[in-house]
């Protein structure tokens, strides 16, 4: 909902108007997440499984905004977004890269089952995560999908892969899953050895 907002007129004019025009940043951001609740009943009537709002809201070093602005502009859009999908009976995923550490609780207080992709370059330890909020929601990513993916060995890719998985899954609610996407830069064996030691060592009752 924020990114299609930010299209519309350029992120850094988006966020000036949360300060200099916020009745126009309003009216911008309902305009896309009107359009997001519709595309989301319509796909949750044709059976999808889940719904997962992708907008990155951080960079490596922290929040695109202020915790106020977030809490102000954007977290009632995907309040709104939440109780649908909870009101249809499908679960809610929330998706952003980047240090999101400031906005993970409120995203937790309002109610997301999910939240991907826990970039590890970004600060966003998966062991401490899981220690803070395991217990509420599922944890989905965390493998570095840059320097770990693209250059590293498929022994390394293993290593981190069994680290991940000791740190995030007792208990349940860990999903192996890469820290953002397989890119075309990602090393086609290095890809396999996640698969492989995901189904190697991700298996329950855990004996790592």
């Amino acid at each position: 909902m924020f990114t299609y907002a930010w299209v519309l007129v350029g992120l850094e004019k988006l966020l000036i108007s949360f300060r200099t025009n916020p009745d126009f940043a309003r009216k911008l951001l309902k305009i896309s997440a009107d359009y997001h609740l519709k595309l989301a009943e319509s796909a949750i009537k044709l059976g999808t499984d889940a719904i997962m709002c992708g907008d990155d809201l951080a960079y490596k070093t922290g929040l695109m905004m202020s915790k106020k602005d977030f809490k102000e502009f954007l977290l009632p859009y995907y309040k709104e977004m939440i109780d649908l999908a909870h009101s249809k009976g499908v679960p809610f995923i929330k998706h952003s890269d980047g240090n999101i550490w400031e906005i993970l609780p409120l995203f937790v207080e309002a109610g997301i089952d999910a939240i991907n992709p826990l970039e590890p370059v970004a600060g966003m330890d998966i062991g401490e995560v899981k220690q803070k909020y395991g217990d509420k929601i599922c944890l989905i990513g965390n493998i570095d999908c840059g320097d770990l993916l693209c250059r590293k060995t498929p022994e390394e890719v293993e290593r981190v892969v069994k680290e991940t998985i000791k740190k995030a899954a007792p208990g349940g609610g860990y999903i192996v899953s890469s820290s953002n996407a397989i890119q075309r830069a990602v090393r086609p064996e290095n890809y396999r050895a996640m698969i492989d030691a995901t189904r190697k060592w991700g298996k329950y009752p855990l004996k790592i």
